[in-house]
């Protein structure tokens, strides 16, 4: 897909069939899919984590050598508070930051092009931003769930991280 290399539990299971595991064998799994996928060369292995009780977190934190996180965010305040936890359990962890992605920033009218703001602004206060670099912030744009090449806020983020982890 786009020369991006994908693997996911949810292609082991039917497509009505839950993910149930136990919580101590959750991180063999992910530490499956780390080591045990035959991935070929590459340049980079993001590996997507839930939101969650930070468990899978931690035990990939112990088990893996971490390069460095990002965190993504939606516009809502609720998920900028839940971010900055994130954000925490990662210092705590040693794991460097290297900024955030917000998700979902407005939706461009497909009629007319303009902006529209979905979601109230989140108080500077209490924004993610306020403590990391903004990345990206990638837009509701349903040309991007089409898959129709590479999106330029995915491309401008490949080259971002790509440019902090080089130096």
């Amino acid at each position: 897909m786009l020369g991006l290399k994908v693997m996911s539990v949810g292609f082991l299971l039917a497509e009505r069939q839950a993910f149930e595991m136990p919580a101590p064998l959750v991180g063999l799994a992910a530490r499956q899919l780390v080591h045990d996928v035959h991935w070929g060369e590459l340049d980079f292995l993001v590996v997507d984590l839930p939101p969650g009780t930070a468990d899978l977190q931690q035990q990939l934190f112990a088990s893996e050598e971490i390069a460095a996180a990002i965190v993504v965010v939606g516009p809502q305040d609720a998920a900028h508070l839940d971010a900055k936890k994130l954000v925490a359990v990662l210092r705590d962890a040693g794991v460097p930051v290297l900024g955030a992605v917000e998700n979902m920033r407005g939706l461009r009218c497909p009629h007319c092009g303009e902006a529209i703001e979905v979601f109230p602004p989140v108080a500077p206060e209490r924004s993610l931003l306020a403590e990391l670099e903004l990345l990206v912030s990638i837009p509701l744009d349903p040309g991007y769930a089409r898959l129709n090449g590479i999106a330029p806020p995915f491309a401008e983020l490949a080259r971002r991280v790509a440019e902090k982890l080089a130096g």
